[in-house]
């Protein structure tokens, strides 16, 4: 009961505050506010909530959201049993820190979009190279949690285990990964969010489906309506992702 009573006001607060949101964004058009930014060349927020309405009854809207959504997924699962393992390897292992992750490091700092060009080169097919963007963005936050993780998993939980018969295999998996675990869903909460900014980068430059396209489209027909709603499109994917994210969490790391 008290959760309940706990919830209802944060939900609550969540709607004012959207609510309050689009009230500001109608009357800096309304008052045609150009100072100092330019407020008054968007398009009214009621028309746009009203627009968005009437597209989620169309095929092609919904269609592209599902496009858009099995690339990050599908990115994200690449992402996920590949960074894993491998921060876990250099977190725990000196040499692995010194060759693997140097190289690693090189190709961190790249922009998602500087990916592109590679990824056409590399496969066969463009669906192939905006999955591989999405699996760009979600494995380097996911790997670096990992990798930090690793690094701060207590000696003396390690060194218990050691002494009640646990070996190197099973320590993994009961001790390391459950100790990493919190971390590691931070990583993948800011992974998730990399891979939905990946998959909208691929589809506007080489895609022909999916929410990031039409929403390149939209712009390119001067049509800022639906580029906006193709925007917070976007945005409202990638917050019920991460929360799902921190619902999972809640429901596995249940010691927190």
């Amino acid at each position: 009961m008290r959760q309940t009573r706990l919830q209802v006001p944060g939900l609550l607060l969540r709607a004012v505050s959207v609510a309050a949101f689009v009230l500001l964004w109608k009357w800096a058009v309304d008052v045609n506010i150009h100072w100092p930014l330019q407020f008054g060349n968007l398009p009214d927020p009621i028309d746009i909530l009203a627009e968005w309405y009437r597209n989620l009854f169309t095929p092609q809207y919904r269609q592209d959201i599902a496009i858009s959504t099995s690339r990050v997924l599908t990115g994200i699962a690449l992402g996920f049993t590949t960074a894993v393992p491998l921060g876990l390897w250099i977190g725990l292992k000196r040499t692995a820190n010194h060759t693997l992750y140097t190289n690693l490091e090189l190709f961190r700092p790249i922009p998602l979009i500087a990916y592109l060009p590679v990824a056409m080169l590399l496969f066969r097919t463009i669906e192939s190279s905006i999955i591989f963007i999405t699996f760009i963005g979600a494995f380097f936050p996911i790997l670096i949690s990992s990798r930090d993780a690793a690094r701060r998993v207590s000696p003396a939980l390690v060194q218990a285990a050691r002494c009640l018969g646990c070996g190197p295999v099973r320590a993994v998996w009961s001790v390391y990964l459950p100790a990493m675990a919190p971390e590691i869903f931070t990583g993948l909460s800011v992974g998730i969010g990399a891979s939905w900014m990946g998959v909208i980068t691929g589809e506007m430059m080489s895609g022909q489906t999916g929410i990031g396209y039409s929403t390149w489209q939209a712009y390119h027909l001067l049509d800022y309506k639906e580029s906006i709603i193709g925007m917070f499109t976007i945005g409202a994917l990638g917050y019920l992702s991460s929360a799902f994210v921190r619902t999972v969490e809640r429901f596995l790391i249940r010691w927190q």
